[in-house]
This record gives structure tokens, C-alpha cells and sequence, in this order.
């Protein structure tokens, strides 16, 4: 099986690196054709000897490499990640979306409420992770209350800035650790401190250290950032319904979801939650993720 791999970059190179580990007999190739023209012309030439494309991300305008897999009549996998689905919302909502790759293609989510948002755009989905967790050496015990979060420079009230600096004022006593932010568009409490951009290895120390995880997007996919803070057993506080975390849909939810997290640490001694640990090794374990993955490939593609 030949499968070619674009769309956003993070995910779709290490989604290739991690199938072609495991599944060798395969050929995975990422190409980042929306940034680099050479990558385009490979994905022109590797396209005619390829059985699958997987778009990393939902298409909903025109798009010159997906065309192609349209005129050679490659299969065809968009899997929709998170802002790809507020457009598509918007242009079905305006009647700009073009659904040429949507009705061609398998359409795969992540998160259960995708599939809804979705269907509100008439995109029918299946639900596909692709994300895993990997055994991690998990702190014995927090030192103290501490809270983290990862907010982009560039989009600050997107993911939650303002509610961040009212939960930091309600909070005073507690420090808020803000990652990926460099300078608040904002005057900010002196109990938030600015990381900016740091290393996947420097951010997955500070999550070992850090008992609650703020997840306050104005929308959401299934986030990675999520499950990593999941999978080293912190409570984790987030603006979408899951099943592994406290949910605040609303701003007003948030500091009583603060509150219960807080409380189950202490609860725990200021230990992690390994009984979670334990479950998402279970359920987002890296072999079963893959094989899942390689297994409705091949489904998809009939071998």
C-alpha cells in the first residue's frame, strides 16, 4: 500500500514517520504542498503509483493537489481537525463551500462533537484517532497548586487569554504557567508567567510538574496538548465536553471546574492521577491507535 499524506505539517509528518514504523510493508510519505513548491511537484509525480491521499485537514475551497487525486481517481481521506471545521461551518452558512472533496472523500473525525458540527454542514464522519499516548515517567508528587496552559502568540483571546487573566485575578495565590505566549496584548497579574515558545521535551517537563491543565479555546479539535497533560495524570479544565476532563462550557463554569480539580488533587495527596494514566495507556496505547488506523486504510483502499 502507497499512501501520500499533506495538509498541516505537525500532524501530517509525524502521523507518516509513525505509520511507516509500524507498518512496513507500506509506504508513507508526507508533503507538505502547502508551503513548498517541490513538494508539490513530487506530489505530482508520486501521485499515478499511490493507492491513497490522506488530507490532513477538512478542504472546503479549491485545492490543485486534491484535484489531481480527483482526475487519477485516487482514494481520498480528509481528516478534520478543528479550525478547517469552523470554515466549513461558515462557508456552508454562506453557500461558498465547495464539496467536490468532501463527497468524494472518506471523512474522518476525532472528537465527538466534530461529528456534530459537521453535520450541521451536512459532512457525514467517521470517527478515526490517529493521536496516542507513550508510556511517560510520571511525577511522584507535585510540589504545589500549579496551573498551565498553552496560548499562541498571534491569537491570544481565541484560546482564552482574557478568561485566563480573570481566573489568575479570582486565583491570586495560584501561578499560571502560559506557554507559546511571549508578550500579553494585555496587562497581565503578576502570578502569570510568560514562557513563549519552547521545545516539545522542555513543554512535557513543565506538564510532569504541573497539576491542572487550562484548555480554554474558543473551539477545538482533539487536542494533543490534552492528552499529553492527560497522560502524565493532571486534571485538566476544558471549554469542551469530554469524558476525561472537567468540562466548562461557559466562562462562568470555569472556576467551579477549578475548584473540583484542585480538590481531587488535594484528595490525591498531591499525587497524579494514575487510575487515568492506566486508562488512556489503555485506550490511546500507540499499537492500538496505529493498527486501528493502518487497518481502515487498508479497508479503504481494499488490500
Amino acid at each position: 500500500m502507497r499512501v501520500l499524506i499533506n495538509g498541516l505539517p505537525f500532524f501530517g509528518r509525524k502521523l507518516a514517520n509513525e505509520l511507516q514504523k509500524y507498518d512496513t510493508h507500506s509506504s508513507y510519505i508526507f508533503l507538505d504542498t502547502y508551503n513548498s513548491k517541490w513538494a508539490q511537484l513530487l506530489f505530482f509525480i508520486y501521485l499515478p503509483f499511490s493507492d491513497c491521499v490522506i488530507s490532513m485537514n477538512g478542504v472546503t475551497d479549491n485545492s490543485g493537489s486534491l484535484n489531481l487525486v480527483l482526475k487519477w481517481k485516487k482514494k481520498l481521506i480528509l481528516q478534520w481537525m478543528g479550525t478547517d471545521i469552523l470554515l466549513a461551518m461558515e462557508r456552508f452558512n454562506n453557500s461558498t463551500i465547495d464539496r467536490k472533496y468532501i463527497d468524494y472523500a472518506t471523512n474522518f473525525v476525532d472528537a465527538p462533537w466534530m461529528t456534530e458540527e459537521l453535520k450541521s454542514a451536512h459532512i457525514n464522519t467517521e470517527n478515526l484517532h490517529f493521536k496516542f499516548v507513550e508510556l511517560k515517567t510520571i511525577n511522584e508528587e507535585y510540589s504545589s497548586i500549579s496551573i498551565m496552559s498553552y496560548v499562541a502568540q498571534k491569537r491570544q483571546a481565541f484560546y482564552g487569554m482574557d478568561e485566563i487573566i480573570q481566573l489568575a485575578m479570582m486565583f491570586p495565590e495560584i501561578e499560571f504557567s502560559l506557554y507559546g505566549i511571549e508578550k500579553a496584548d494585555k496587562p497581565i497579574t503578576e502570578n502569570i508567567k510568560l514562557y513563549g515558545w519552547v521545545s516539545p521535551e522542555v513543554f512535557q517537563e513543565k506538564l510532569k510538574q504541573t497539576p491542572i491543565f487550562l484548555r480554554l479555546t474558543k473551539h477545538d479539535g482533539f487536542s494533543l496538548a490534552v492528552l499529553e497533560a492527560l497522560s502524565f495524570g493532571a486534571e485538566v479544565i476544558t471549554s469542551f465536553k469530554t469524558d476525561f476532563a472537567h468540562s466548562a462550557l461557559t466562562f462562568d463554569e470555569v472556576p467551579k471546574a477549578m475548584l473540583q480539580a484542585i480538590k481531587e488533587v488535594e484528595n490525591r495527596n498531591f499525587k497524579p492521577n494514575l487510575a487515568l494514566v492506566e486508562k488512556l495507556q489503555i485506550e490511546f496505547k500507540k499499537e492500538k491507535i496505529l493498527s486501528n488506523y493502518v487497518k481502515k486504510l487498508k479497508e479503504i483502499v481494499g488490500k
